[in-house]
């Protein structure tokens, strides 16, 4: 069984978010993706608002994923409350707004996407996102997990190998920061994923 994943990396600014809401669909359908996720914390330049998140979900999104803009748009601060469909990196603080994680029904059963983000060159403090990973590894379970790791450095993105040694190679492109990594966790109950990468 093939189950078809597409990852969108960093929309950016208005050129970015009208990109998506013209393309995504047609791009879904000409690719038989099942799923799809993007990471969406520049739909405003810097940080996204609660009216681009909803563009971007009713554009044919799955889930949204976030990065170190996370707070730039304040407003997004209960959208991200209140929406299970957008994800700030888990290994901020627990005490602030939304989650980083969550478990979504498809076509082939549920499977977990996570968001991550690293420290290099980061002006805060966020948790050890290898010591969180494994943490939601183990909340998740036997399902798939989708893992988007947001980083500057491209030196931190292949320490996700380390998180299992099933971890599936990083996909990324050297320009964006957002990297995608399926971590199958049980490989011999996993389907065979294809993940499609998208720059919009």
């Amino acid at each position: 069984m093939e189950f078809h994943v597409l990852a969108v990396g960093d929309i950016t600014g208005a050129g970015g978010l009208k990109s998506v809401k013209r393309h995504l669909r047609a791009l879904k359908k000409l690719h038989h993706i099942e799923f799809c996720v993007v990471n969406g914390e520049n739909a405003s330049g810097v940080g996204i608002t609660p009216q681009q998140a909803d563009e971007i979900l009713d554009a044919g999104a799955d889930v949204i994923t976030l990065g170190n803009h996370t707070w730039n748009r304040r407003e997004i601060c209960d959208y991200l409350e209140e929406s299970r469909y957008i994800l700030r990196p888990a290994n901020f603080l627990p005490s602030l707004p939304g989650r980083g994680w969550g478990v979504y029904e498809t076509q082939i059963g549920p499977v977990a996407v996570a968001n991550l983000i690293g420290r290099c060159n980061m002006n805060f403090g966020p948790d050890n996102p290898f010591h969180v990973a494994e943490k939601i590894l183990k909340d998740v379970g036997d399902i798939p997990l989708l893992l988007d790791f947001h980083a500057e450095a491209t030196s931190e993105r292949p320490g996700t190998a380390m998180l299992r040694p099933r971890t599936t190679p990083t996909l990324a492109a050297p320009a964006l920061q957002t990297s995608w990594i399926l971590l199958p966790t049980m490989p011999s109950r996993s389907p065979q994923v294809c993940i499609t990468p998208w720059a919009a």
